[in-house]
């Protein structure tokens, strides 16, 4: 059983005191976490939402097909990564809302807000377009490709803004008339210090209605990133690296 309440883990959670940030996260890397091991400062707020959201903010929304010419649509996503070791097994929740536009038979824009982020004073989003690069035939799957940019800043201006390029490709099947199985990769780039952290995903989007869309994801977040001593220590990880993350999202044409 799989209880979507982060609260429940309360021993890997951040602490928001009265007027100051404190924090029992441990830091993933030094480099990118500027407070001492076991506290965080408020300036230090932002590069640790930063990192969880490379960890977490790929969200179960993300195009897998493109839509018709003139359709839009509005997403949303809860869902995050996996802690076996509470009782119940606990998602730790990350919640994005937004909006998707086709552009072109070919060619959608999309767009969302992270809005957990918020709740640690910072902003979140992501632009960006994915593009049909080949339609399905037969067994021969649709691949859809996208390019993003995901950004934080600091609402209290804190703490300089980061932006974060991430690239994905998806291979899609249509299963009867309505439904989809897919599974592809994101490519998201962190530029300094510089590395590509690499999170493959798969999926079952399905029909609940003639105007909603649900879309189920598991990923493998930041595979290649070593997480042993991360900031779930090693709980969501899989073999020491990355975090398994579990995501419903929903689509909702307008």
């Amino acid at each position: 059983m799989i209880s979507m309440n982060g609260f429940g883990v309360s021993r890997y959670a951040a602490i928001i005191g009265r007027g100051r940030w404190s924090c029992i996260l441990r830091p993933m890397h030094s480099h990118l976490i500027t407070g001492r091991i076991g506290r965080c400062k408020q300036h230090s707020v932002l590069p640790l939402v930063g990192l969880l959201a490379l960890l977490w903010g790929c969200s179960a929304v993300q195009p897998v097909r493109v839509l018709d010419k003139g359709a839009d649509v509005l997403t949303a996503s809860f869902g995050g990564a996996v802690v076996p070791s509470s009782s119940p097994t606990a998602v730790v929740p990350y919640l994005t809302s937004g909006y998707a536009f086709g552009l072109s038979d070919d060619v959608t824009l999309h767009g969302k807000a992270h809005l957990l982020v918020a709740a640690f004073g910072v902003a979140g989003l992501d632009v960006g377009a994915s593009m049909r690069a080949l339609r399905q035939d037969g067994a021969v799957p649709e691949i859809t490709v996208s390019a993003q940019v995901i950004g934080f800043a600091s609402l209290a201006r804190s703490a300089p803004a980061r932006v974060y390029p991430n690239l994905t490709a998806n291979a899609s099947w249509s299963v009867g008339e309505t439904s989809l199985v897919y599974l592809g990769s994101h490519a998201t780039i962190q530029i300094d210090p510089a590395r590509t952290l690499m999170s493959p995903f798969a999926g079952y989007q399905f029909p609940v209605s003639s105007s909603l869309r649900l879309q189920l994801e598991a990923i493998w977040q930041a595979s290649n990133m070593n997480t042993r001593n991360g900031v779930f220590e090693g709980e969501s990880s899989i073999g020491g690296t990355g975090s398994f993350g579990i995501y419903l999202g929903g689509l909702l044409a307008l």
